[in-house]
């Protein structure tokens, strides 16, 4: 019998892109919702964006990324105002991961960037409904 593992505040979590394709969703409309106003206005009358090449600053890693993911990672998540209290924790875990370009990261390693909540609270908003059903947020178990 295979053993189960249960998620805790060191498990890994990522956005699951396969989860959305596989459910007909488009990632790209959830992706638009977080962005600044700014650069919302400025996809509003043109949905349609461009593949860029995206160079991960600390590895050089080359990766195609879509215009959305490349404003939210370039501007949006630099501004102050991205993250902020009043921002709902579930919206500001998804916007943590995409803007670290999906790179897994911990219930602890997620409360420490925010800056809100303990890692045990975070975990419990990681593997609530919300996380996996609207946001396609998964652990990364075994």
């Amino acid at each position: 019998m295979a053993d189960l593992v249960r998620p805790d505040i060191n498990t890994k979590f990522h956005v699951d892109y396969d989860w959305f394709a596989n459910r007909g969703r488009d990632i790209r409309v959830l992706i638009q919702e977080q962005l600044c106003a700014q650069c919302r206005s400025g996809f509003e009358n043109n949905p349609d964006t461009q593949s860029i090449d995206w160079i991960d600053p600390s590895t050089g890693e080359v990766t195609i990324v879509d215009g959305l993911t490349y404003r939210l990672r370039e501007c949006c998540s630099r501004r102050e105002d991205y993250i902020t209290q009043s921002t709902p924790l579930a919206a500001a875990i998804f916007r943590v991961l995409v803007a670290d370009g999906d790179t897994p990261m911990s219930a602890a390693e997620i409360s420490e960037r925010i800056g809100k909540s303990d890692p045990k609270t975070m975990l419990r908003i990681l593997l609530g409904n919300e996380m996996r059903s609207h946001y396609g947020v998964r652990p990364i178990l075994g």
